[in-house]
């Protein structure tokens, strides 16, 4: 740590004391499951410049995507750390281009999680994936392999959790699950902080003033903690899966020496009526995973719509819908829909019956399934196939539409490709999903008594997951602890009600929306 500064300073383990191990660690594979702001991405950056200025090895920084993620961290990371040192800045030849940046033959590439090809062909002896929970987590095995080959490869992992056995906690999980100990000073005895065993809560509400006396006690002995935090400078990580050839560490914001643990118990009152607050509550301070409720389907909630019709039981005629979704498998869902009433809300008026769910591997399959159900209409996931989803639309054209998922759009609104020939439509992922999903709380959702385990299991696996936006609003979206591809075929064949509707009702499409 010669040549870091930050803000001037020689950088030091003072207030990150827990990071010092950290810097030390030869595994091969490293995780970080974290609260926000506790020093993982300054050691991952020291680790970086250590990498390329004493080892002369290239080295692959990887975060959620090129913009903003990848663009700020150049900017207001990595460049700054250069320009506090004279040694560091000397050392690269060239850092005006975002993504590569030069030292000597020594290469540090800084790419974004979304682009397959910005993460091929790049060998590297280091990776280091920073908030992997935000990353497009099926691009994170072809970046892994970036260091296949190399002699003693290292990979770190570092973010906040969001939801159980997802991304950093599946990580964390199979690692050596290391949590910081240190000796309170006045029994001794080593203990961790954790919530709420190691805090006093005062007040009533977050606006109460009395908050601010909210203090750290220890979790044996009870007496509180001192303010300032000397004695965690003695700490040591302690494993509690020894062993895992994974080192991996947890620490939440209780540790922290900038925050006070008023700033904790402030979030934890608001958590208490607001989901998203809830959230960022456990991931951010806590650096905990957690499912908020009613975020995610459960058992009962699935038992509680199955009917006595079983999939091969005949079927009376009427509106009906098929969802696919593409993958190794097509996934599909065969809905028939019961109307209280036609309004300008189908989707909210209506009661689905799943006829049929199921699974095949070639399109060719599909024929026999749209002739079976006489399906009304039809909304397939675009990709990865798209040319044989498209010629699927073709042979159906009128009753078939190729869906894209994309930011930008309102609510349940569809967008209609203008030429007609393509069959596309683009729809808000998670608006859709609410709507697909919501039908499992309501029991507007009738399921067939044979259901299988499979459709079950994928249902559950898609989890709300609640965030803020770039602007620092609070929103939602889906993340899956598991397969989901039944979850949407659900949502697809929610999407093809509007277009059904249309057909048998005369009206355009866009009255229902």
């Amino acid at each position: 740590m010669t040549y870091r500064k930050i803000k001037g300073l020689p950088f030091t383990f003072d207030n990150y004391p827990w990071t010092l191990d950290m810097h030390n660690s030869e595994a091969p594979l490293n995780v970080g499951q974290k609260s926000a702001q506790m020093g993982f991405t300054e050691t991952t950056l020291n680790i970086v410049l250590y990498t390329i200025d004493i080892l002369n090895r290239d080295v692959l920084y990887i975060l959620p995507s090129k913009v903003p993620d990848a663009c700020e961290f150049s900017a207001a990371r990595f460049d700054p750390a250069l320009e506090e040192s004279s040694h560091l800045i000397n050392l690269f030849s060239s850092v005006r281009n975002v993504g590569h940046k030069r030292s000597g033959s020594t290469n540090f590439y800084i790419r974004g999680s979304n682009s397959r090809s910005g993460l091929k062909s790049i060998p590297v002896a280091l990776i280091v994936f920073d908030e992997l929970d935000e990353m497009n987590q099926e691009n994170i095995s072809l970046a892994e392999e970036r260091v296949s080959g190399q002699i003693d490869p290292r990979i770190w992992k570092i973010s906040t959790p969001t939801i159980p056995n997802f991304g950093i906690n599946q990580a964390y999980l199979q690692s050596t699950q290391e949590h910081f100990f240190f000796p309170c000073p006045h029994c001794q005895k080593h203990i961790e902080l954790i919530w709420p065993d190691s805090i006093k809560i005062i007040g009533e509400h977050e606006h109460d003033p009395r908050i601010q006396e909210s203090h750290l006690i220890c979790s044996e002995c009870k007496k509180p903690l001192p303010n300032e935090k000397v004695y965690l400078r003695s700490g040591k990580w302690i494993p509690q899966n020894p062993e895992s050839r994974i080192r991996g560490f947890y620490i939440n914001q209780l540790y922290s020496f900038l925050r006070k643990p008023f700033d904790v118990v402030q979030l934890f009152f608001r958590s208490q009526i607001d989901q998203h607050a809830e959230q960022e509550f456990f991931n951010s301070k806590l650096g905990l995973p957690h499912v908020v409720e009613g975020a995610q389907i459960k058992d009962h909630e699935i038992t509680a719509v199955l009917g006595t019709r079983k999939k091969s039981d005949p079927f009376d005629t009427g509106i009906i819908t098929l969802g696919i979704d593409q993958g190794k498998w097509l996934h599909y869902e065969v809905d028939k829909w019961h109307f209280d009433k036609l309004t300008n809300d189908c989707n909210m008026n209506a009661i689905c019956e799943v006829l049929d769910e199921g699974k095949c591997l070639e399109f060719s399959e599909l024929d026999t399934i749209m002739r079976k159900y006489q399906v009304t209409y039809c909304v397939i996931d675009a990709q990865p196939d798209r040319r044989k989803a498209f010629e699927f639309a073709v042979k159906y054209s009128g009753h078939v539409s190729l869906c894209f998922y994309a930011r930008g759009q309102h609510g349940r609104s569809i967008s209609v490709d203008s030429n007609e020939d393509q069959h596309k439509i683009t729809v808000d992922r998670t608006s859709w999903l609410d709507t697909a999903l919501h039908r499992f709380h309501t029991k507007r959702i009738i399921l067939p008594q044979d259901v299988s385990h499979e459709y079950q299991n994928h249902i559950k696996s898609l989890i709300r997951y609640y965030k803020k936006d770039e602007q620092g609003n609070p929103t939602g979206h889906y993340v899956s602890d598991g397969p989901d591809h039944f979850g949407h075929a659900r949502c697809y064949a929610e999407i093809a009600l509007p277009f059904a509707a249309s057909f048998t009702t005369g009206h355009n499409i866009r009255v229902f929306l």
